[in-house]
């Protein structure tokens, strides 16, 4: 029983990191519409692969990490610039896009995604949201004696993380075309989205760290 509750809160976990829009599953919506589903589908599954490692590194290295602070307050700090630059790059794409001399749909029918799960592992790595997240779950969950301490428990927790990250990008890349449908604002102006979630993100850390 205390590994089936820990797969399942693993997988409830992931609601939290992916669900809610942002770069990764606004990725994952854009690549459907720009390349079809497929591609999408195999973007999703190269960002699974890394959330699954980064849920791996703070779930099974929490004691190591509670152990060794500097590690955490390095990233923390380093966090900073890297969103920033982020931030910048994600909005002169959307600058690019909205004065270029096509509409933002002819711009997605000429893109074309090469190897969609290289460039969803290479898109995951920028998220430097899931080792803090999972870590501090983690840490909770186990110091409360919900999340059983064992390394098969861990793993387990782990697994249906990825599991859950897997399953809600799949429906982002399933829904991309009644989210552009419905929410045409949303897609059109992705990048920006992006852009400026990068630039809260930004903020927050700054003022967390400060």
């Amino acid at each position: 029983m205390p590994l089936l509750t820990a797969f399942f809160l693993g997988l409830l976990s992931s609601f939290g990191a992916v669900l809610p829009p942002g770069m990764l599953n606004l990725s994952v919506a854009t690549c459907s519409l720009e390349a079809g589903r497929n591609k999408a589908i195999r973007y999703a599954a190269g960002i699974s692969v890394v959330y699954f490692v980064q849920t791996a590194v703070a779930i099974v290295g929490a004691n190591y990490l509670r152990q060794n602070p500097d590690i955490l307050d390095l990233l923390s700090w380093w966090a900073i610039p890297v969103l920033a630059f982020l931030a910048a790059y994600f909005f002169f794409k959307w600058w690019r896009e909205q004065h270029a001399d096509v509409s933002v749909e002819e711009q997605r029918e000429r893109d074309d995604v090469v190897n969609p799960f290289l460039e969803g592992i290479s898109r995951s790595l920028l998220n430097f949201l899931a080792i803090p997240y999972n870590f501090a779950l983690g840490s909770w969950l186990m110091s409360d004696g919900i999340l059983d301490v064992s390394v098969a428990a861990k793993s387990l927790f782990v697994a249906g993380g990825a599991a859950g990250a897997m399953g809600l990008l799949t429906a982002y890349a399933f829904g991309a075309r009644w989210i552009d449908n419905h929410a045409h604002v949303l897609t059109r102006h992705v990048h920006l989205i992006v852009g400026s979630l990068f630039v809260l993100l930004a903020g927050i850390q700054t003022y967390r760290m400060l």
